[in-house]
C-alpha cells in the first residue's frame, strides 16, 4: 500500500562518462508525483570518484580513532555537490520541503557519497531521510517483493566465518529485542560457522535478515561479497538465483563496506566501481537494504541496530528510524566522530511495517457477500470467469483456489500471448497479482501488464508445494 510521506523524487541515469541524466519529479506523495523535467547535464567521473575515494579515507580515519574530521568532511561533500549536480538541480533541492528524498539511480551510480553530499548547509543525509533505489534495466522485469505483514520472520546471522565473537554478542542484543517485538513472530539465530548452503536454505523462509559479518571484495573477480564459512554469498550468485530464491523483504548488513564502493574501478571503465551486495539484493527483489559505508566498529554496529528495530517496530518509517538511530549515534559518541555517517538506506524511506488488515483491490471495494460469489463463480461455464473469480479469492487469502487456475492454465496462457488483446493481457496481469499476493511476494508496480508463462508456473508450484 502506497505511504502518504511527502517525498522529493530525483532520477540520476548514466548517459556516459561525462554526462548524467537528470530527472527531478514534482515534489508530494508517491501517488501525486508526475514528470517535471529533465536534463543531460556534464559529469566529470574521474574527479568525482576521486572525491568519494577522499571522503571513504576520512571516514577510515575517524573509524581509527582520529578526531577532528569534521570539517574536511564537509570540504569533500561540499566539493562533489559542486562538481556533480548541475545548477537547476541544487536550486530544486534548496526549495523542496519534503523531508523525505528517492534516488533513483543506475548501478555505475550507486557508489557515489550522496548522503554524504554537503549544500552549504548540511549532509544531504542529514537534511533528508535518503533512500536509494537501483533503476532496473529496461529489458528486465521489475522483481518481485516480499509482501512484510506482520508477524514477521526474522533470521540473524554472525560471526559466519568464525572469527567474529563481538558479532554473536550483536547478535543475541538483536535477538532479545526483536522477541520482545509485537510485529516479530519468530527470530531464527545461526552463529558461528555458518555454510553457505545453510544460508542458501533459510533465506526464502525469512521476512528480515541481519547479518553481522565481513562484506569484502574478491580481488579476483572484483565482486563484492558476503563471507561464510566454506564460501561467499557473491553480487554473481545473487543475479544468479534472482527470481528463483525470494529474498528477504529487509536486509540489515552490520559488515565491512556492505554498501556499494566508489571509485575501485579501473580509469575509463563504464562503471564506477563494483556492484555492491546491497544494490544486488535490491535488484533481486529485497525492499530495503541497510548497508555500511566502510568498517563499523563493534559497539556502534550494535548500538546502530538497536536504536533501527526499535522504531521500525513501534510502526515508524523505515527513513526516520534510520534518522533516529544516526542521532542515536551522534548523542552518543559526539558528531565529531563521524560515526553517525556509516550506515545507508537503500529503498524508500517512506515505507513502513504493515499492520495486519485484509488486502486491497486496486479496482474494486471489497463488499460483504463477494467471497460467496466468487466461490459459485468457480463452477461457472465461462473460463474467463472462472480464473478471474480464483484470482479474488487468492487476494482474500485462500490459497487453494490456485489449483483452479491450474486448470485454465491453457486459457491463461492465450491471455499473455502476443495476440491477446489489452483487455487479457491485463486479466493475465491481475491473475498473476494475485499468486504471487497469496505466496507470499508483491510486484513493485499494480498488475498492468501481461507476466511471462513460466513465472505463472512457478507461482503456481509455490502454493502447490
Amino acid at each position: 500500500m502506497a505511504s502518504a510521506e511527502p517525498k522529493f523524487t530525483l532520477q540520476v541515469l548514466w548517459q556516459s562518462e561525462d554526462s548524467i541524466r537528470v530527472t527531478p519529479f514534482k515534489e508530494g506523495t508517491a501517488l501525486e508525483s508526475t514528470l517535471k523535467t529533465s536534463r543531460t547535464c556534464s559529469f566529470h567521473s574521474e574527479l568525482v570518484a576521486e572525491r568519494a575515494r577522499e571522503i571513504l579515507a576520512i571516514l577510515t580515519r575517524a573509524n581509527a580513532g582520529q578526531d577532528g574530521l569534521m570539517k574536511e568532511l564537509v570540504e569533500a561533500g561540499r566539493a562533489i555537490y559542486v562538481d556533480l549536480l548541475p545548477s537547476f538541480l541544487k536550486e530544486k533541492l534548496q526549495e523542496a520541503r519534503a523531508p523525505n528524498l528517492v534516488l533513483h539511480l543506475d548501478k555505475p551510480l550507486v557508489g557515489i557519497p550522496w548522503e554524504l553530499l554537503h549544500d552549504g548547509d548540511d549532509f544531504l543525509g542529514r537534511r533528508f531521510r535518503l533512500g536509494r533505489l537501483v533503476t532496473v534495466d529496461e529489458e528486465s522485469a521489475p522483481p518481485m517483493q516480499r509482501r512484510m505483514a506482520p508477524p514477521l520472520s526474522v533470521l540473524i546471522v554472525a560471526d559466519p566465518s568464525g572469527d567474529l565473537p563481538a558479532a554473536q554478542h550483536e547478535a543475541h542484543e538483536v535477538e532479545s529485542l526483536l522477541e520482545d517485538s509485537p510485529v516479530i513472530g519468530s527470530v531464527t539465530t545461526l552463529t558461528g560457522r555458518v555454510a553457505l548452503r545453510t544460508l542458501r536454505d533459510e533465506l526464502p523462509k525469512h521476512d528480515i535478515l541481519h547479518y553481522a559479518g565481513h562484506a569484502d571484495f574478491d580481488d579476483r573477480s572484483g565482486e563484492a561479497q558476503l563471507r561464510l564459512s566454506d564460501g561467499a554469498l557473491s553480487t554473481k550468485l545473487i543475479d544468479q538465483v534472482s527470481g528463483r530464491v525470494d529474498f528477504p523483504g529487509l536486509v540489515f548488513l552490520n559488515a565491512c563496506r556492505s554498501a556499494d564502493e566508489m571509485g575501485a574501478g579501473p580509469a575509463g571503465s563504464h562503471a564506477l566501481g563494483p556492484a555492491g551486495v546491497a544494490s544486488s539484493l535490491l535488484l533481486a527483489g529485497v525492499r530495503h537494504v541497510v548497508g555500511t559505508l566502510w568498517e563499523v566498529r563493534d559497539e556502534v554496529a550494535r548500538h546502530f541496530a538497536r536504536s533501527f528495530y526499535r522504531s521500525l517496530g513501534a510502526s515508524e518509517t523505515v527513513g526516520v528510524a534510520m534518522e533516529r538511530a544516526r542521532h542515536a549515534i551522534a548523542g552518543k559518541y559526539g558528531e565529531d566522530r563521524l560515526f553517525w555517517a556509516d550506515h545507508l538506506l537503500y529503498g524508500d524511506p517512506t515505507w513502513r511495517l504493515e499492520s495486519p488488515r485484509n488486502l486491497t483491490f486496486d479496482d474494486m471495494d471489497v463488499l460483504d457477500g463477494l467471497e460467496a460469489r466468487y466461490r459459485a463463480e468457480l463452477f461457472s461455464e465461462d473460463g474467463a470467469t472462472r480464473l478471474l473469480a480464483a484470482a479474488m479469492l487468492l487476494r482474500l487469502g485462500d490459497r487453494s483456489v490456485a489449483s483452479a487456475v491450474q486448470r485454465d492454465l491453457s486459457l491463461l496462457e492465450s491471455w499473455i500471448s502476443p495476440h491477446a488483446s489489452r483487455k487479457e493481457r491485463r486479466q493475465a496481469a491481475l491473475v498473476a497479482h494475485a499468486l504471487a499476493s497469496a505466496a507470499g511476494l508483491c510486484p513493485v508496480e499494480p498488475p498492468g501488464e501481461a507476466p511471462d508463462i513460466e513465472a505463472v508456473r512457478r507461482l503456481l508450484g509455490r502454493l502447490s508445494g
